[in-house]
C-alpha cells in the first residue's frame, strides 16, 4: 500500500489513553497524511506533553459518554489504550458513534463486556489488537494454517528490559495489573484436541533462542480465543511467558511463601512501586511446530532502534503500534468487511499485509 499525494479528507482516528502505547499510537497515524489522529486522556499534564511535541490531544475521559460522543464526531475508528476499566465505556461510545471499535486490553473481564457491546453491531469490533494477544494471534492462526491439525504449537514471547538489572530480571513496561492477572489466573491451552486449564507460573523449562537461554513457563489470556476456535481441529497449542533465569523463583515467592496470591492489590502496589519504569526493552517472539518428529521454529527478535529510528521508544509500545494501526488501517477502508465482533481467525496476515503500517513489524525485526 502507497499513498504518493495526501488525501482529500484525514481518516480520523481518536486514541483514548495517552501512555506509551497510545503515544506510540498516535505517532505511527500522525506519520501518515491519510490520517488525523487525535489522543484523549483525562491527565492535563499529558495532554500538554502531548500538544508540545505537536499531536493532537484533549483532555477527555474515556468513561465520560457525554465527552466522548463529541470527540467521536466524525470518526471512522475509535482505539482504546487505556486501563481495562476504560474499555466498556470506551466500546459503548464507539457504538453510539457507529465506528470502528479497537482496543490493547488483555483483561478477560473487560472483554466480556466488549463482546456483549459488539452484538449486532454494525460496524466492526476487534479487541486484543496488540502483541499478545493480537500480532502472536495473528502468527500462530497463519502456522496452524500452515501445518494442519496434526501439529503441537508452543508460543513462546518475551517482553524483556534490554539488560537484566535486578534480581526479578523486569521492570515496569506495561500494565502491571495485566501481568499479575496473567501470573495469577488458569491458562487455557489444547492437549489431543481438547481444551485443558493449565496452572499458571508452571512447566518451567529452559529455551535457547539465538545463542541467548531463558526460563519459560504458563501464564493466562494469550492465546483463549485461538485455543477455543481450533478445539477438535489441532492438536497441541500452549502459550508461555519468557524471562530472564531466575524471575519465576522470586515471583513464586511473593505470591506463595508471603501470601500476595490472596492479597493482590499488594502485589500490585508493590511492583508499582518497586520496579524501575523501562523504556529500553526489548521483545522475543519464538513458535515451535511439532508434527510427529519433525520440528520447525519462527523467531521474531524486536528492539527499539529496528521499529523506531526516529523517536526510540518501547519496542512492546511500537509493535502495539503498528499493529493496531494495521488492523485499523484494514478496517476503515473496508478490506474486512464483517461487522460486529472479529476474532482473530477473521483476519490474517496476508489480509493485514495490504496495510503499510505491517511492514515494519516483519522488515525491520
Amino acid at each position: 500500500m502507497t499513498r504518493s499525494m495526501p488525501p482529500a479528507e484525514t481518516c480520523k482516528i481518536v486514541i483514548v489513553g495517552g501512555g506509551r502505547s497510545g503515544t506510540a499510537i498516535a505517532r505511527v497515524f500522525g506519520a501518515d497524511r491519510a490520517f488525523s489522529p487525535l489522543v484523549l486522556d483525562i491527565d492535563y499534564d499529558r495532554v500538554r506533553l502531548l500538544q508540545a511535541e505537536g499531536l493532537n490531544a484533549a483532555q477527555v475521559s474515556g468513561t465520560d459518554l457525554d465527552g466522548m460522543g463529541q470527540a467521536l464526531k466524525g470518526a471512522a475508528a475509535v482505539i482504546c489504550a487505556a486501563p481495562p476499566s476504560v474499555v466498556p465505556s470506551t466500546a459503548k461510545a464507539a457504538r453510539a458513534a457507529g465506528c470502528v471499535y479497537l482496543d490493547l486490553c488483555e483483561d478477560p473481564i473487560a472483554l466480556r463486556a466488549v463482546f456483549e457491546i459488539a452484538a449486532g453491531a454494525e460496524t466492526p469490533f476487534a479487541p486484543g489488537c496488540g502483541l499478545a494477544p493480537g500480532l502472536i494471534s495473528f502468527m500462530v492462526d497463519d502456522l496452524v494454517t500452515r501445518s494442519g491439525p496434526e501439529a503441537e504449537i508452543t508460543a513462546y514471547v518475551g517482553v524483556l528490559p534490554t539488560k537484566k538489572t535486578n534480581r526479578l530480571g523486569y521492570g515496569n513496561m506495561w500494565d502491571i495489573e495485566a501481568l499479575i492477572a496473567e501470573y495469577t489466573q488458569p491458562c487455557a491451552a489444547l492437549a489431543d484436541g481438547k481444551v485443558v486449564g493449565l496452572a499458571p507460573l508452571d512447566n518451567l523449562e529452559t529455551v535457547t533462542i539465538s545463542g541467548e537461554t531463558f526460563e519459560a513457563f504458563t501464564t493466562s489470556g494469550t492465546l483463549d480465543a485461538l485455543v477455543s476456535h481450533y478445539e477438535g481441529r489441532l492438536k497441541g497449542l500452549t502459550f508461555k511467558t519468557l524471562r530472564y533465569h531466575g524471575h519465576l523463583d522470586y515471583i513464586s515467592f511473593l505470591l506463595d511463601d508471603l501470601g500476595l496470591s490472596k492479597r493482590l492489590y499488594l502485589m500490585r502496589n508493590l511492583l508499582l512501586t518497586g520496579l524501575e519504569r523501562i523504556e529500553d526493552d526489548r521483545v522475543i517472539v519464538h513458535l515451535t511446530c511439532c508434527v510427529g518428529a519433525q520440528e520447525r521454529t519462527q523467531t521474531r527478535l524486536f528492539s527499539p532502534s529496528s521499529l523506531s529510528r526516529q523517536t526510540p521508544t518501547s519496542a512492546l509500545a511500537h509493535i502495539s503500534a503498528y499493529h493496531v494501526c494495521s488492523v485499523a488501517d484494514i478496517l476503515v477502508r473496508g478490506l474486512a468487511p464483517r461487522k460486529g465482533l472479529l476474532h482473530h481467525g477473521d483476519l490474517s496476515l496476508e489480509i493485514l499485509s495490504n496495510s503499510a503500517f505491517s511492514k515494519a513489524l516483519f522488515t525491520n525485526a
